[in-house]
């Protein structure tokens, strides 16, 4: 790292950037890499201390009334704001530090190129005799966007859309709907990726333009915290990755890399997952009643369907308020029948060559469940000491050590106890902050870090056991720190596309093309090899989230079909939902659908599969194509989302249809309405 000073401006070069400061302000004025040159207006922490955002520019809102699923609002204001005081500069090994003064803060901006990514850290001290109140932290990086069309995306996030920011709004943000690590940003003058990640709390993510064409990417970290005097804290890291015109996902996966946010290797890779329960479906309203050992008679169907993984929804004590609020998670609730009921469950699966994952629920028990009582110490306390409660529930504080250790155990025993092979974890996110929490941690370390320690915490039950681990985490945010401890992604931002596909109306061709461009977009900037589990619907949006209907009901049936075809065939882990096989399962007339599964997923299994590689096709027509190739293997599967026959052209000649309709040699595709084929090339 080398720093010089010349006129004003101080230049920090190292690797392949050069970064450049007004040495009057201290603000970042340029990075340039060896393709481009990325001028800003500026980087600022805007500090949410004392019920205030310190710099203005924002509208503040306090955190306190958010659930674990929500995010602060981005909410721009166009007062004249107060400016904080330079107070110079200072280099430390590989950092530069620029530091400032607002309101008896000290805040340091510390900067570090990492090859072809500039890094930039921040902490924030209490310089004042007095405790302060931190709520919000937002990260605001500015650039003039007069002289440029610039478009953007939350790639592998919602909105699924490309945004132009000439066509934006002064000062009203399009913000993402999931925790967001990635604005990546497009231009002909060159493509620049902007990352925000936070390993100890979730964000919100949004861009805005201002009145003079200036765009301002925000990040809101949900930081909350007391600050003591001379009490320093650290939160998050933004990444700027000035690209030019070349391949702007690879410094994106070449970073997490970089970071350790890699996948697992040693659990399971490869299969069909079933959601299912004893009683029944959620929207039958768990009516079938049956034990663990009735149930267990029908997973030889279920494989002769083509079923690898069967997750049952919770089968732990609890009262008539429902299996997602357990009691107690270490007894069998005995309308399921008897731990022998659920050994035999088990056996059957094992014999069967399947395996079994719990669904475990540790976002905590009622107020007067035993648990919640003996272990009043793991709730989340608001800052009188009153616990906090969601979902009825106690909010218990994942971060806590000894709760994370018990979890373990728990699974451990449920090892010995069942045999069971994994788990999904209800609300993986983390949970509400606690302002009584253990020595080391912050009130908001409950936040995304705790989901990522309890998901670690119940994986390494699994492991423990020396058994080969399944875990899916319902975290549904695409933050890369959860992935060393999840061998499937739960893909609700898929879901949320389609959702939003469905609800535009569009022409099929612009449907199809948003799709494959999302897909492909999602694939990019993701761990490599990290694997997605891909649904048209679960247990919550058959009943009470977004479409609160089965996919035959939302689609159609063909179309359903054809989207079930693109889940299984693209990569990552199909799902299915009990009952998707037959509507009389969950007591609704409607299509039995055994047959098309059956042939489905034993066309997954002879054809494709996680070990090759996926390659999309953009098509300009209704039909989502894609190839994929191990080895010298090469096949495409194409399928019409169009009730009408349509046609693609390939580049390359056809060999032989494996599955679906019947295609001719050469290179003409033809697909029925809602058609679909997996061709050998």
């Amino acid at each position: 790292m080398t720093v010089t000073n010349e006129n004003n401006i101080l230049t920090l070069a190292d690797g392949g950037l050069q970064c450049s400061f007004d040495l009057q302000t201290g603000q970042l004025q340029s990075i340039a890499s060896k393709t481009m040159v990325w001028k800003t207006e500026g980087f600022l922490l805007n500090i949410g201390c004392d019920e205030e955002y310190k710099l203005g520019r924002l509208a503040y809102h306090s955190l306190d009334p958010l659930h674990t699923w929500e995010m602060p609002p981005i909410d721009p204001i166009q007062t004249p704001s107060e400016e904080w005081e330079f107070c110079g500069y200072s280099t430390h090994l590989n950092e530069l530090h620029m530091n400032y003064k607002i309101d008896d803060l000290l805040i340091t901006v510390m900067y570090h190129v990492n090859e072809d990514t500039l890094e930039i850290g921040t902490t924030v001290k209490n310089t004042r005799s007095d405790r302060r109140l931190i709520n919000g932290l937002a990260f605001m990086l500015s650039e003039s966007t007069k002289s440029r069309e610039v478009m953007f995306e939350f790639p592998g996030n919602v909105p699924h859309n490309e945004f132009h920011v000439s066509q934006l709004k002064p000062y009203e943000p399009i913000v993402a709907g999931l925790v967001n690590p990635i604005i990546r940003t497009i231009s002909d003058q060159g493509n620049v990726n902007i990352l925000f990640i936070n390993e100890e709390e979730k964000w919100s993510c949004g861009v805005y333009k201002d009145e003079i064409a200036n765009t301002h990417y925000i990040n809101i970290a949900c930081l909350e915290s007391y600050i003591d005097e001379d009490e320093t804290l650290y939160c998050g890291k933004l990444y700027i990755q000035p690209i030019g015109q070349s391949d702007s996902f690879k410094p994106i996966r070449k970073l997490y890399e970089q970071k350790g946010w890699n996948p697992p290797t040693d659990g399971h890779t490869e299969g069909v997952l079933y959601s299912c329960h004893p009683h029944g479906t959620m929207d039958s309203g768990f009516q079938d009643q049956k034990t663990m050992r009735e149930y267990a008679e029908e997973m030889e169907s279920l494989k002769k369907m083509g079923i690898d993984h069967v997750w049952v929804l919770p089968i732990f004590e609890h009262l008539d308020r429902g299996v997602y609020h357990p009691t107690d998670q270490k007894i069998i609730d005995t309308r399921y029948g008897t731990d022998a009921d659920v050994e035999y469950f088990s056996e059957k699966l094992h014999n069967l060559d399947m395996t079994l994952l719990f669904d475990y629920v540790p976002h905590g028990p009622e107020l007067d469940d035993p648990l919640g009582i003996i272990h009043r110490e793991w709730a989340s306390v608001w800052r009188d000491g009153t616990p906090k409660i969601e979902w009825n529930c106690l909010s218990f504080d994942m971060a806590n050590p000894e709760y994370q250790k018990y979890t373990t155990e728990l699974v451990e025993e449920h090892v010995e106890r069942f045999n069971i092979d994994g788990a999904r974890i209800d609300c993986a996110m983390g949970g509400l902050s606690n302002w009584n929490p253990v020595e080391g941690n912050r009130p908001s370390s409950s936040s995304l870090g705790a989901g990522v320690s309890i998901s670690k915490a119940i994986r390494e039950g699994i492991l423990n056991k020396n058994k080969k681990p399944i875990i899916t985490p319902e975290n549904f945010n695409p933050v890369p720190v959860y992935a060393p401890y999840t061998d499937i992604f739960y893909d609700m931002p898929l879901y949320r596309v389609l959702f939003e596909l469905e609800d535009s109306d569009l022409p099929a061709h612009e449907y199809a093309s948003r799709l494959t461009r999302w897909l492909n977009h999602q694939m990019l900037t993701t761990p490599e090899n990290y694997l997605k589990l891909r649904f048209l619907g679960n247990h919550d949006s058959v009943t009470w989230v977004w479409q609160k209907a089965r996919p035959t009901v939302i689609y159609g049936v063909e179309k359903a079909k054809a989207l079930w075809v693109l889940m299984s065939t693209i990569d990552g882990i199909p799902m299915i939902y009990q009952g998707d096989e037959d509507a009389a399962i969950y007591k609704k007339e409607g299509p039995v659908l055994r047959d098309f599964f059956t042939e489905l997923f034993a066309a997954r299994k002879k054809y494709l599969g996680n070990t090759f590689n996926v390659e999309y096709l953009f098509t300009d027509t209704p039909i989502i194509a894609f190839v994929r190739t191990k080895g010298d293997v090469k096949r495409l599967v194409v399928v019409n989302l169009s009730p009408n026959e349509e046609q693609y052209t390939v580049d390359f000649n056809l060999k032989e249809t494996l599955f679906g309709q019947e295609q001719a040699a050469g290179n003409q595709i033809i697909l029925d309405g809602y058609g679909y084929a997996i061709i050998e090339l």
